[in-house]
């Protein structure tokens, strides 16, 4: 009799001894399942509100650039815009444009932390959509080039020089300052639609881009290159 009393004590002890084992092993999942659900993924903002725009330099004035009409030909040059650290309409120059356009990008990026980097956006006649990121002299010759040839140029470290070429990846580095960029048609140009957007932006960060690499900060500015036969935007 006291056998079969011991063994239903052992019995109970043991059932008890898992029943709380299952208990707190629940426990601990529901804890970090809680603790997983807490962790947020901090929503992206920027700080960053440098003005940056687009503009035609003529003689010593810079007209910011909004929609303009162009008539592109395949190896035949659509434009060279200056860009410039304003969103003014007009801005006046007193001394040479890239000694002008140094201290005025260096009132803004005295960290020197501040990048400037272009997006073109086009559609093809036959409805691919086209969004061109350019962030140095290498991503000037990607896949795309065969409708766009596109240059970047530094005309504060060409300063005083009365002809200097167009950026190669071997000029770039931390100190290197995009102050104009040409495009030029290439063979496909016909083949765009309508209009190209292009749009200059100033960023900090990789996280100044979305997942598919689009700009999403808040320093930017667009404009609008119109084909000749249409209207745009």
């Amino acid at each position: 009799m006291k056998k079969y009393i011991l063994f239903l004590l052992l019995i109970i002890i043991l059932v008890s001894g898992c029943s709380k084992k299952v208990e707190n092993a629940s426990t601990e999942k529901e804890k970090k399942e809680e603790i997983v659900e807490e962790v947020e993924v901090p929503k992206y903002s920027d700080l960053n509100n440098t003005p940056i725009s687009l503009y035609k330099l003529n003689g010593n004035k810079l007209t910011k650039l909004n929609s303009i009409r162009i008539d592109p030909s395949p190896m035949e040059d659509i434009g060279i815009y200056q860009i410039y650290p304003s969103n003014e309409e007009e801005v006046y120059l007193n001394k040479g444009f890239g000694e002008q356009f140094y201290d005025e990008w260096m009132n803004y990026n005295k960290d020197n932390n501040l990048k400037i980097g272009f997006n073109l956006k086009y559609t093809l006649l036959d409805g691919t959509n086209i969004s061109q990121n350019i962030l140095n002299p290498s991503m000037t010759n990607d896949k795309y080039w065969e409708n766009l040839l596109i240059y970047l140029y530094d005309d504060y470290a060409n300063r005083g020089k009365e002809f200097y070429s167009h950026l190669e990846m071997e000029d770039y580095n931390d100190n290197t300052l995009f102050t104009a960029i040409k495009i030029q048609g290439c063979g496909n140009v016909l083949g765009i639609q309508n209009k190209i957007e292009l749009e200059v932006f100033t960023y900090d960060t990789d996280d100044d881009f979305d997942e598919n690499g689009e700009y999403r900060g808040n320093s930017f500015n667009k404009m609008n290159l119109c084909m000749n036969k249409d209207t745009c935007e």
